[in-house]
């Protein structure tokens, strides 16, 4: 009798084992799905980001850029450079207007070519982790793509040959120095603003991810929020 009830012991045990794992199997996203779920995320994330900035104010997304750049305009007024100073705006909010056009076709091929190493680790990690993988990674590729387009249609004015001169007057006295270069300096601007926006609505979507109505994502989201509780 006891050498049949090890057997049964046995075999309930194993059973009771492979149901787990098969059910684990089941629910345990893969490595590509939690990819994906991540990369619907920043998909969305920049999506409304972008709306959000294009809301800003009709400068587009000069609404969001630091008081430098008025700065550095009125101490070109100063020097004598009214009109250029109307041309040089003219031109910021026109480039502007067109990076948040591109914008979405930038950051959506840098979100298709980003890398995860440990997709878990982002998707557990802080309000805004994913953001902050994609900034880390692609920041100096998005910048130099921004930069490339703002030169692009900077370069159908004069705003490219007066800035220089604005920024040296202004950098003789200022104490955080503006970088020379408008398209760099608007490259910059615009990217930070765009990381920043699309970081607080990756971490509005962390809190209601099912409002995406993505099924990859909701079993993602679903399963390592219960794994981490």
């Amino acid at each position: 009798m006891k050498k049949l009830i090890i057997p049964i012991i046995a075999f309930a045990i194993l059973t009771f084992s492979s149901c787990s794992i098969m059910k684990d199997l089941g629910l345990k996203p893969s490595n590509l799905e939690t990819v994906l779920a991540l990369k619907n995320i920043l998909d969305s994330s920049t999506f409304k980001a972008l709306k959000t900035l294009k809301n800003v104010n009709d400068d587009g997304i000069t609404g969001a850029l630091p008081k430098e750049i008025g700065t550095v305009l009125r101490t070109l007024r100063t020097v004598g450079y009214g009109d250029e100073v109307d041309q040089v705006t003219k031109s910021i909010g026109n480039v502007s207007k067109l990076m948040l056009t591109e914008s979405e076709g930038i950051v959506s091929d840098a979100i298709k070519e980003l890398k995860f190493t440990d997709a878990v680790a982002v998707v557990l990690g802080g309000e805004d982790a994913a953001t902050s993988v994609l900034k880390r990674a692609m920041y100096d590729t998005v910048k130099k793509r921004y930069s490339s387009s703002i030169e692009q249609e900077l370069g159908k004015t004069d705003a490219l040959k007066y800035w220089p001169i604005a920024t040296s007057a202004y950098n003789i006295f200022a104490k955080d120095k503006v970088n020379n270069s408008l398209s760099d300096f608007l490259a910059e601007r615009s990217v930070d603003a765009v990381f920043l926006a699309m970081g607080k609505q990756e971490a509005s979507i962390r809190t209601d991810y099912k409002s995406l109505g993505n099924s990859v994502v909701t079993k993602v989201f679903d399963y390592y929020t219960k794994k981490q509780k």
